[in-house]
């Protein structure tokens, strides 16, 4: 591992964060497990948060992924969480609607309900628990392991339609300056992913066009926000030793191209993580896919 590579994922001075982006199935969820895996058997006290509904992180791991931070059977100092998005909501709506109901009418919580049951309502309550982890750090690394590329960037960027949602919080509260302590509590959180030397925003990817482009388009837009993409890893890399064909040449010599176009596109290191002839399952396998990846 080199000092850059150090510098990205290893934690210097305070809580680490690590974002593992892209789209879908090009195996950022098994990046994601074997860097947690790899922090964590060097010492650091590890958290694995995912974001993505349709995670596959307890299949990778072969053990409950839980709402709350629970430790990973076989791996001292890395704890694992979900943040699934219908369980914040109903947390969200409970705590509005107990408060609202102490000092509100019937047709007025009505009112209140419809507002808590939309969509936005929804994205904001498990965007307020990644918050809390943004916010509350008790680990030397958080890692996210996030949702595909599209649904990431709308995540991050704190939509205008959310403003009602934070008004209301404020108005049920009834706390003084609510609505600009709820944005204030974003601002913080979108600095911290801004700065460099605390976040590392990395997007996983295989070489071919589609992959790319999204990732690429996906990291163009982050820039908009403040959030520079540090950190490409290059995943299912074909070893030169089994290209003995012509199709595994040929897809071979399709991966050095892309690769080449990778580095011209993005300006962040580089990793590649060569395709195994097994899945990336259980914490055994982790283990040496992430020495793979990283070193011993």
């Amino acid at each position: 591992m080199n000092d850059i590579i150090k510098k990205l994922i290893i934690p210097n001075n305070g809580t680490k964060y690590l974002f593992i982006a892209g789209k879908g199935g090009v195996g950022k969820t098994s990046i994601a497990c074997m860097t947690a895996v790899w922090l964590a058997k060097k010492g650091y006290k590890t958290l694995l948060v995912t974001t993505d509904p349709a995670t596959h992180l307890a299949n990778v791991l072969e053990q409950e992924v839980n709402y709350e931070p629970t430790e990973v059977n076989g791996i001292p100092n890395l704890w694992t969480a979900n943040i699934e998005q219908k369980k914040a909501h109903e947390e969200y709506k409970k705590r509005i609607l107990d408060i609202a109901r102490k000092k509100y009418s019937e047709d007025v919580i009505k009112t209140i309900e419809e507002e808590l049951n939309s969509p936005c309502a929804e994205e904001m309550a498990a965007f307020e628990k990644f918050v809390d982890f943004i916010l509350e750090p008790d680990y030397d690394v958080i890692i996210f392991d996030t949702a595909p590329t599209g649904h990431t960037i709308r995540f991050l960027q704190l939509p205008t339609d959310w403003s009602r949602q934070i008004e209301l919080s404020g108005l049920v509260s009834g706390r003084t300056g609510s609505v600009e302590n709820v944005k204030e509590k974003f601002k913080k959180v979108i600095e911290i992913m801004s700065n460099q030397n605390r976040t590392t925003f990395a997007f996983v990817l295989y070489p071919e066009e589609i992959p790319m482009l999204e990732a690429w388009k996906a990291s163009e837009e982050l820039k908009t926000i403040g959030i520079k993409t540090n950190l490409v890893i290059a995943n299912m890399i074909l070893s030169e030793e089994h290209c003995r064909n012509g199709f595994f040449k040929k897809r071979k010599q399709m991966q050095e191209q892309y690769l080449r176009e990778i580095e011209k596109r993005f300006n962040a290191q580089i990793i590649e993580m060569p395709l195994l002839s097994s899945e990336i399952v259980g914490t055994e396998m982790l283990v040496k896919a992430g020495e793979m990846l990283y070193g011993v």
